[in-house]
């Protein structure tokens, strides 16, 4: 008969393990002893611990916590925050003129005060163009004084001739119309009067329109041709100033843009000047914080190799940054000795006041399930607990605010007992 392979190694092992198990009675039985030796060990450690568990208790079954009594301390409270070093203004100075460059009296990293010469361009044919235009600014002004003394001459001359002569035809048709009443007068000579009287009157109203016109419109005319001059001349004279490129502030001309001898083109850049005598430190701010600060607060600056320094708070954004969700805060920070420069890494604590705050070591704060704090106390020996905020931290205590004087805060322990709980609080004495 055949025995299948799958029986003949069962039968080796068991085999193999009677053979094991018969040879440790032969052999020294220290090791077994060791063996049932630690066990016991472990059973008496475990009841050792039971019974140390049971002095933690009174006979009420209450569980003894330390604690320490809460006694607050004004701290000053501060919001954290990173931010980068901006020069107060960034100004790009540019030429409204095309030209040569034949002199760039500044430097680069110089001092540069509102008004001093930047870039001196190629006047060209301008002076000689200003001379002109004043040329013809003065004759404007002599025609356009004649025209108002000719017109005011001209018309009085001719309408006092007008009403003259209106005078005289009107009183001619009035004697022969009294003649006329006799028979004295023909009727010819009547209407003629009567035409002659008619025609004075439309001249004296011809006369006064036309030459109130005309006159007007010379003196128009000449004003026209005054301005026209004027605004030539005030636009090469501001070309001429225009010429020579200045600075619109007073700052560090931090580049050049161009060199002696090249073609400046209109609204080229010529150079960047920057407001280095204040720096704008700009930090971002977390949204829960923001609220707690105000233009005017104080600030800790710490920049990167140049240590702490005092600023100032002078605009909060507001609107945050959609990507971030942080504010952008701006501090103002003096700079008179240009130690400091743009562009560097700051962290800026901003002073937002003080607040009643107590120490305690993060050990014995939790953390609820929405990410607050809260820390545990005792009252009448039943476990509670009271959300807390933290107001500044260190290596080994953080200040916390929302902790009543007086209140006993459970520390060593608190991790094993829940709100509700009955304990028997022990008093630490802090130091």
């Amino acid at each position: 008969m055949k025995i299948k392979s799958s029986y003949l190694w069962a039968g080796l092992i068991a085999l193999l393990v009677g053979l094991w198990m018969a040879s440790g009675s032969f052999m020294n039985d220290t090791p077994m002893n060791e063996t049932l030796a630690a066990i016991n060990d472990n059973e008496q450690a475990a009841t050792d611990n039971e019974a140390d568990s049971a002095t933690q208790s009174d006979g009420a079954g209450n569980f003894k916590v330390s604690a320490i009594s809460v006694q607050n301390e004004m701290i000053t409270r501060t919001v954290r925050a990173n931010g980068v070093s901006e020069a107060a203004f960034d100004v790009t100075v540019s030429s409204k003129v095309d030209g040569n460059i034949i002199d760039i009296p500044a430097t680069e990293g110089s001092e540069i005060k509102l008004g001093d010469v930047l870039i001196v361009l190629d006047k060209g044919t301008l002076p000689e163009q200003i001379a002109a235009a004043k040329a013809e600014l003065n004759a404007a002004e002599k025609s356009y004084d004649a025209a108002q003394k000719q017109s005011k001459g001209t018309l009085e001359e001719e309408l006092a001739a007008a009403r003259a002569n209106l005078v005289v035809t009107e009183k001619r048709l009035a004697i022969a119309n009294e003649l006329a009443k006799d028979n004295f007068t023909a009727p010819l000579e009547l209407a003629q009067l009567k035409a002659d009287y008619q025609n004075a009157r439309v001249q004296l109203a011809k006369i006064e329109t036309a030459q109130n016109y005309r006159s007007e419109l010379e003196v128009a005319q000449n004003m026209a041709r005054v301005e026209a001059a004027r605004a030539s001349l005030a636009a090469l004279e501001t070309q001429l100033e225009d010429s020579t490129v200045i600075s619109p502030v007073s700052g560090l001309l931090e580049t050049l843009h161009v060199e002696k001898g090249e073609r400046m083109r209109r609204d080229a850049a010529a150079a960047t000047i920057l407001g280095m005598d204040t720096l704008s430190v700009i930090v971002a701010v977390p949204q829960n914080d923001i609220a707690q600060i105000s233009v005017g607060d104080m600030v800790d600056v710490n920049i990167a190799g140049a240590g702490t320094n005092k600023g100032k708070v002078t605009k909060i954004a507001s609107r945050s940054n959609p990507a971030t969700r942080t504010f952008d805060v701006e501090v103002s920070l003096q700079n008179k000795d240009r130690k400091l420069r743009g562009g560097v890494t700051v962290e800026a604590s901003i002073d937002v006041g003080t607040i009643a705050a107590f120490g305690i070591s993060p050990a014995h704060l939790s953390v609820s399930a929405d990410g607050s704090l809260f820390a545990k106390v005792s009252i009448d020996g039943v476990v509670q607990t009271i959300d807390v905020d933290m107001v500044s931290s260190g290596g080994e205590k953080v200040f916390v605010s929302g902790l009543p004087d007086g209140a006993t805060v459970l520390t060593v322990g608190q991790a094993f007992v829940e709100a509700g709980d009955k304990v028997d609080v022990v008093l630490e004495t802090v130091s």
